[in-house]
């Protein structure tokens, strides 16, 4: 039954067809309490419904608020639109899609009914990450998960039994302007309000809590969400969703796990990225701003094979003084068969293999620095479309350099032609 209307005050009282609704039926209770938690502190809603669920159980959906924090598998990236988009957070929705399958709660690629998009949806406030999404889940799990992932704006007075909500912010330096707002009169707080209450039985929450906390305004509504979830959601280990194997394993894993997301400390990635260049078939593209003498010369022996059976070995790299060190290391990959491609903005430090295989983070690969934390490895052909545009995009938008304001002379017998363009820099006449 509707409960009885509230009087807000006795000004409105006089016009009888004024009345507060201040009960709904959509949400879960515990799903209403972390909306009002964020929107409604001053005059919560109610809730007229029960709180049953009929959806099959999962171990993944343990009660009707789910929190995966992905505080310790940060992976920061460059760019000012870092913050639109995280990888890690992509994983993760793939995993939670893989598991609920497996759970029977959405359907699997060869099912008709029900849609996996009546049953879930995705919810993120970023158009490149939704777009991000939108491509790698159709891709992985087909066309049915079309509309599956979309922002905010885009599911606006819709709803589903179960909504998955990607914060996406911590890969980039900041949180962006969907946390950025305060006061309940805020677009933060509108855009969270419609966010949090598309969920009818379920809401899952992917968030890197501990940025988060750290970067977002203590009056921003974003601060009372995260704290209530903190304190009344059930946890999901972002390790039970995306695992953290070593090279060994990789030889011995069936193919549906081989394609599946994971983690690799810092020590293991050297024989892992060695695993998947060895069966490398059509090409190995390395994006690396620094080299160095003794990484460069590992990783030639490395890439002898491929490069003999006819694969392409591309280096991207920050262009270098001529007479320098990276250039002349640079010269050494080239003498190999390598391509080696001058890149001014370097952002990413990846590794992408026959275009389908995305190793993500900071991987330096022909740099001493090497890597220096956990390396995430995707099977993704859309990931390494979108980081490939990404690198190309961030090519060199200004006039070429010049040395101490004045074209670099051309050695005699170099092949550089006057006004050519060598690393970035513009060639003169001797």
């Amino acid at each position: 039954m509707r409960s009885p209307p509230r009087v807000l005050s006795t000004r409105v009282a006089r016009r009888a067809r004024m009345v507060c609704l201040d009960t709904q039926y959509r949400m879960r209770p515990a799903i209403c309490a972390a909306v009002n938690e964020a929107a409604y502190p001053d005059a919560p809603l109610r809730t007229g419904r029960g709180d049953s669920a009929e959806l099959p159980g999962s171990a993944l959906l343990p009660g009707p608020l789910v929190l995966v924090d992905t505080s310790s598998r940060r992976m920061p990236v460059g760019g000012s639109a870092a913050h639109k988009s995280n990888a890690v957070h992509e994983a993760v929705v793939h995993e939670l899609i893989r598991g609920l399958q497996h759970d029977r709660v959405l359907p699997t690629r060869k099912a008709t009914e029900p849609s996996a998009t009546d049953r879930m949806a995705v919810i993120t406030p970023y158009r490149d990450q939704a777009t991000a999404l939108q491509k790698s889940v159709r891709y992985r799990f087909g066309t049915d998960f079309d509309g599956f992932a979309d922002t905010v704006h885009r599911f606006q007075g819709s709803q589903r039994p179960i909504v998955v909500v990607d914060t996406v912010a911590g890969a980039g330096d900041k949180p962006g302007y969907f946390h950025e707002g305060t006061g309940l009169s805020s677009q933060t707080c509108r855009l969270l309000n419609v966010t949090l209450s598309r969920a009818q039985d379920h809401l899952v929450v992917v968030a890197d809590v501990d940025f988060l906390s750290a970067h977002v305004d203590p009056g921003s509504e974003v601060a009372p969400m995260l704290a209530y979830l903190r304190r009344h959601a059930d946890r999901l280990s972002v390790d039970d969703l995306i695992p953290v194997r070593s090279a060994a394993e990789l030889a011995g894993l069936p193919e549906d796990d081989l394609v599946r997301p994971a983690f690799f400390p810092a020590d293991e990635v050297p024989r892992a990225v060695s695993w998947d260049i060895a069966r490398a078939r059509e090409s190995i593209d390395v994006y690396c701003a620094f080299l160095d003498p003794q990484p460069v010369r590992i990783w030639l022996r490395q890439f002898a094979t491929p490069l003999a059976a006819g694969v392409r070995v591309t280096v991207y790299t920050r262009p270098h003084e001529p007479g320098a060190t990276p250039a002349a290391l640079a010269q050494e990959l080239i003498d190999a068969g390598c391509r080696v491609e001058p890149r001014e903005r370097m952002h990413k430090k990846v590794i992408i293999i026959d275009d389908a295989i995305l190793w993500h983070g900071s991987l330096n690969l022909l740099a001493n620095i090497g890597p220096t934390d956990l390396i995430m490895r995707l099977t993704d052909p859309t990931a390494c479309t979108r980081v490939q545009r990404i690198m190309s995009a961030a090519r060199m938008e200004r006039p070429p350099r010049t040395w101490n304001g004045a074209a670099r002379p051309v050695p005699a017998g170099s092949g550089v032609r006057p006004g050519e363009v060598v690393y970035g820099r513009l060639a003169a006449c001797t």
